[in-house]
């Protein structure tokens, strides 16, 4: 995720869900707890993903609002993020996916588009549409996975 905004406000919601089910929550211990949280986060990502858009409705019911990141706040962002880097990493684990599923993660997760328009724009059924992209990014996870595991082995030696 390349998007400041986007982030901060699905970053919101995590918290919100997990001030609103805190009282669901089973961990006895901290690092359960944890656990819990990143996998609210790990669902509010693969839902942002799927749908390309973020669900606030906890936010909206606890009438929460997402904090504004100030313009003087954002380049100190992307620093700690470390998103210049994470671009490179992302632009070369995009172009060892085939070209069909990466053109189809294009049009889903970068520009944002419907299943029904990436699949006009692929040529195909919107059923296919989804194939591709979904194949698309467990590549690009698979790529990326490898990318690090190899950038960690050349700092190690």
């Amino acid at each position: 995720m390349h998007d400041i905004d986007a982030a901060t406000e699905l970053w919101a919601e995590c918290w919100a869900v997990a001030f609103a089910g805190w009282s669901r929550c089973k961990a006895r211990s901290e690092g359960e707890a944890e656990a819990w949280i990143f996998g609210i986060a790990r669902n509010q990502l693969s839902s942002y993903y799927r749908s390309g858009q973020i669900a606030s409705r906890t936010l909206d019911e606890l009438r929460w609002a997402t904090p504004t990141v100030q313009e003087s706040d954002r380049a100190e962002i992307e620093l700690e993020a470390e998103l210049a880097e994470l671009r490179v990493t992302l632009t070369e684990a995009l172009s060892r996916v085939p070209v069909m599923r990466r053109r189809a993660v294009e049009l889903r997760v970068l520009e944002g588009l419907p299943y029904e328009q990436v699949a006009q724009a692929l040529g195909c059924s919107e059923q296919t549409a989804r194939a591709h992209v979904s194949r698309g990014l467990r590549q690009l996870e698979r790529q990326m996975d490898r990318q690090q595991i190899l950038e960690l082995q050349g700092a190690i030696r």
